[in-house]
């Protein structure tokens, strides 16, 4: 499906503007990636991965914490040693790093209270990496291939879960709902349930991902971000949910900064957490994703758009393709959500003049009485 036209199957709210995407304060390291990220209860942490332009490849250990509240990053104490593609998951509201292209079977616990990191038992496969690890009721899950291995705080012991049922690929993504771990594999998709110790396929990814992607899970859902498509020189900035109780997959609000492949995400207090990455440059920025307040509830809508050119540069048009609304009204609105355009759509086809904006990133906004149905980024040059 092209990203200028969107099938929408959800009604947002339109009191007032609210971004799905919000640029936060970069990350304060250099731009990287494959680099490692989690979450605890309240805070966010980032850092390690690698950078390997004009054939030298030069590998970080720095490790960051981000605070959502304040905005703010806080340099940590350094992870024992260099690497990238290291795993990530957190028990006893700790992060668990290992793994990667520097360790093969160790793993570090992090104390945020000491700023410290110790040892844990060494993971029971050979040489986990270059995937994304979930926690599920204070235990760590951590995949390679066709094994996955638990490692169980309370005993400092790994063991061994039921055989998966396939050879996952190298830089796959994992998120974990409600007692269940997800992993995207490609095109496909499989959850594991803990409790049974047992293997489910679920619906297929329609995205155009085929890894290098980034997960993570906010109420009920999991999202995965970006990614490479077929190889590493094509990168998308597509963005998916999936949801486990229907089996289905709804496509979001793309991604507002570059596309990318290799960045970190994670979520705290149902917000999406997104950066880093490459796309042959390294990205530092660091990004708020939030669904939440947008989403009002579930409903098939008829109408679908095409929004052209874009960019733009004297006039964008608009296109229904299927008008049956007598209250559609567009709008257009810079970055910092402030109104620089404002009519009614009164045709199936309609052009809208940008000659008083600047050139810049707007949102291009559509909305059938009180509720916004359509949002589309729009660059005007």
């Amino acid at each position: 499906m092209s990203k200028f036209i969107v099938a929408l199957s959800i009604l947002l709210s339109f009191e007032g503007f609210a971004q799905f995407w919000i640029q936060k304060s970069s990350f304060p390291g250099l731009g990287r990636h494959r680099s490692t990220g989690c979450a605890t209860s309240h805070r966010g942490y980032l850092g390690l991965g690698h950078h390997n332009g004009a054939g030298i490849d030069i590998s970080f250990k720095d490790w960051w914490e981000y605070d959502p509240a304040s905005d703010t990053w806080t340099q940590r104490a350094d992870f024992p040693v260099s690497t990238h593609g290291a795993l990530a998951f957190v028990v006893d509201n700790c992060p668990v790093v290992g793994g990667g292209s520097a360790l093969s079977t160790q793993f570090y616990k992090f104390n945020p209270s000491t700023n410290s990191w110790a040892p844990i038992a060494n993971c029971i496969l050979s040489n986990p990496g270059d995937s994304q690890a979930f926690s599920i009721n204070n235990c760590g899950f951590v995949y390679q291939a066709n094994q996955l291995a638990k490692y169980d705080p309370q005993t400092d012991a790994w063991s061994l879960c039921a055989q998966g049922p396939i050879s996952f690929a190298t830089w796959s993504c994992s998120f974990a709902i409600e007692g269940s771990g997800f992993i995207k594999s490609g095109a496909q998709l499989w959850e594991y349930k803990p409790l049974h110790d047992q293997w489910i396929q679920r619906a297929s990814f329609p995205g155009v991902c085929t890894n290098g992607s980034s997960a993570f899970a906010i109420e009920q859902r999991g999202y995965i971000t970006c990614g490479y498509v077929g190889g590493l020189g094509n990168v998308t900035d597509q963005v998916w949910s999936f949801h486990p109780a229907s089996n289905t997959w709804k496509q979001e609000i793309e991604f507002e900064g570059t596309n990318r492949r290799f960045p970190v995400a994670f979520a705290i207090h149902n917000r999406g957490y997104f950066g880093t990455g490459t796309n042959g440059i390294n990205f530092n920025d660091f990004w708020q994703f939030n669904p939440t307040d947008n989403t009002i509830g579930i409903s098939e809508h008829s109408l679908e758009f095409n929004v052209f050119p874009n960019p733009a540069n004297e006039f964008v048009s608009v296109k229904s393709l299927s008008f049956d609304s007598k209250d559609l009204t567009l709008t257009i609105r810079n970055i910092e959500g402030r109104e620089m355009h404002h009519e009614k759509l009164n045709t199936n086809l309609q052009t809208i003049p940008l000659f008083e904006l600047p050139k810049g990133v707007y949102f291009l906004q559509i909305a059938d009485g009180n509720h916004l149905i359509y949002q589309q980024k729009l660059i005007k040059q």
